[in-house]
């Protein structure tokens, strides 16, 4: 998704939940399964951090927390009041099911105007990887934050940089450019 994408998504009307996983999935670079298996206590406000505990590959990791989702995430959790899992289903009183989960994101994209986008969950993940890159973090960083084992999992986003690869000049012609100023 652009930026400009990102930001009609978060401009629409959601309730806080929806908001919070969306926030999650493109502010944090979480997958789908992640943000479901989310504990409360996984969530450390005061270092904007967040742990994934046994994600792909069964490891743990750390993430971002965005500071501008801490709001949402707020009024969420006195909304819903959940127990263990940030996400609870009302019936259940366990972790919502990632379906309902996916649910909420279609539907956010829906009232979004991207219905026939085949926008989804994971494509939240992909432009929180490409606008990091394309922002300037280093590959290794992103790497990390996505919890890929390879780099070369990584390397992916690289080509969704053309734009960037235009922009760079030449160190010989920044070093003319100096030189006949």
């Amino acid at each position: 998704m652009t930026i400009e994408e990102i930001q009609t998504l978060f401009n629409c009307k959601l309730d806080y939940r929806t908001r919070s996983v969306l926030g999650l999935l493109y502010g944090s670079g979480m997958r789908i399964g992640e943000v479901r298996d989310l504990f409360i206590t996984d969530i450390d406000s005061k270092q904007n951090q967040i742990l994934i505990r046994q994600g792909k590959g069964n490891k743990d990791r750390m993430t971002l927390l965005p500071q501008s989702l801490l709001t949402d995430l707020r009024l969420y959790f006195i909304e819903a009041r959940p127990k263990i899992h940030l996400f609870e289903s009302k019936q259940t009183k366990r972790a919502m099911h990632q379906r309902s989960l996916s649910l909420l994101v279609s539907n956010a994209m829906e009232k979004a105007g991207f219905k026939n986008k085949g926008f989804t969950a994971h494509t939240l993940r992909h432009s929180f990887a490409t606008h990091l890159l394309n922002a300037g973090s280093d590959i290794h960083t992103i790497k990390t934050l996505l919890g890929h084992s390879k780099i070369e999992t990584t390397m992916v986003y690289l080509h969704l940089q053309t734009s960037k690869r235009q922009q760079i000049i030449s160190p010989l012609d920044a070093l003319n450019r100096v030189v006949n100023e």
